[in-house]
């Protein structure tokens, strides 16, 4: 039981949660489709949410620019109908990624699509990913229909390609109560290491 001032007692469930979602990203072969294996079929009352936007102070690092720099913006909400489970997600792509590509008339492309089309394009894609628990922001509690004080995980997905340059930005919120992740780890080659300057 967690007891908070002023809003009363919460009872916590205990054991594993109903949902694991799973953050492999496959492909079979190098000219087969892009598969996200998050075990889950995620249903989508409503229409993808697409807007303008810019980076900012915390969206700005994971592309590799500044503040202020142009975004496509496209969120959706996500639910379990097995479970109940609900799960927000956003896509941003910069207006450099998405010149020149299906992207810039398509923001709400979904994302193992959008991957297909940064490949052809000619870039060898990698992924990193960063996960934080949080405690949720009025809306997110309210769009994720969870109680007051319920953490909620929030990954961050950035897709990078030729060069390493990061391409677009995803993110993943959903009620830490709810759900667990899990990823498949394996074994790379050390970087080079760098030789220190006279």
């Amino acid at each position: 039981m967690n007891v908070q001032h002023g809003k009363g007692s919460f009872v916590r469930t205990s054991g594993l949660p109903p949902v694991t979602v799973e953050r492999r990203i496959s492909r079979s072969g190098s000219a087969g489709p892009f598969v996200t294996h998050d075990g889950i079929t995620w249903e989508q009352p409503d229409e993808p949410k697409i807007y303008r936007t810019e980076t900012t102070a915390i969206t700005g690092p994971p592309l590799g620019v500044g503040g202020g720099e142009a975004l496509f913006g496209c969120e959706r909400l996500l639910t379990d109908p097995a479970t109940g489970t609900r799960a927000l997600h956003r896509t941003l792509i910069p207006f450099a990624t998405a010149e020149d590509t299906e992207l810039a008339q398509a923001p709400d492309t979904e994302p193992a699509a959008i991957y297909e089309l940064l490949t052809k394009a000619g870039h060898k894609l990698w992924w990193t990913e960063t996960v934080q628990a949080r405690m949720p922001l009025p809306d997110e509690r309210d769009a994720l229909q969870i109680p007051d004080a319920t953490p909620v995980l929030h990954t961050t997905r950035t897709t990078h390609g030729t060069n390493d340059q990061p391409l677009i930005l995803e993110e993943l919120r959903i009620s830490a109560e709810r759900a667990q992740l899990a990823y498949r780890i394996t074994a790379e080659k050390p970087p080079a290491a760098r030789r220190a300057r006279a």
